[in-house]
């Protein structure tokens, strides 16, 4: 198997204002403090949802499917609920096999601390990431 590398492109987002962030918080992943503020605890949990990626992306699948290949791309697309679980999961990539094994990866991902709320009410949060896997040789 070749050696592997992913980079990372993401948005996500629970979409306020500058006012508004002052009564909200972003969902909590695990491994983050609950005591952070919006811009950190976004900062925590999208990077842990990150790392979850790198770590659990199937990179023989990907080696598989494109062995002449330099590097593939998808996108990710999800909801984190109001209880603070993953839902309409999306994906899109150069080949099957990866959406349907990223989708399945992301109902793994382990249920947040808590959900994003808004005026101290669960809100559901939006989550969009481009990944770029560079498969070395």
């Amino acid at each position: 198997m070749r050696n592997s590398i992913l980079a990372v492109v993401f948005f996500c987002g629970l979409l306020l204002n500058a006012q508004e962030k002052e009564d909200a918080t972003y969902p909590v992943y695990r491994g983050c403090g609950k005591d952070l503020s919006f811009e950190e605890t976004k900062k925590c949990s999208t990077d842990k949802i990150l790392d979850y990626i790198k770590v659990s992306f199937n990179y023989e699948l990907a080696d598989k499917v494109f062995p002449t290949e330099l590097n593939t791309n998808f996108q990710v697309e999800f909801t984190i609920n109001k209880k603070g679980k993953t839902e309409q999961i999306n994906v899109k990539a150069h080949h099957k096999a990866i959406a349907v094994d990223v989708i399945q990866l992301i109902k793994r991902m382990p249920k947040f601390k808590a959900p994003g709320t808004r005026n101290g009410e669960a809100v559901e949060t939006h989550f969009r990431a481009l990944i770029t896997v560079r498969l070395l040789g």
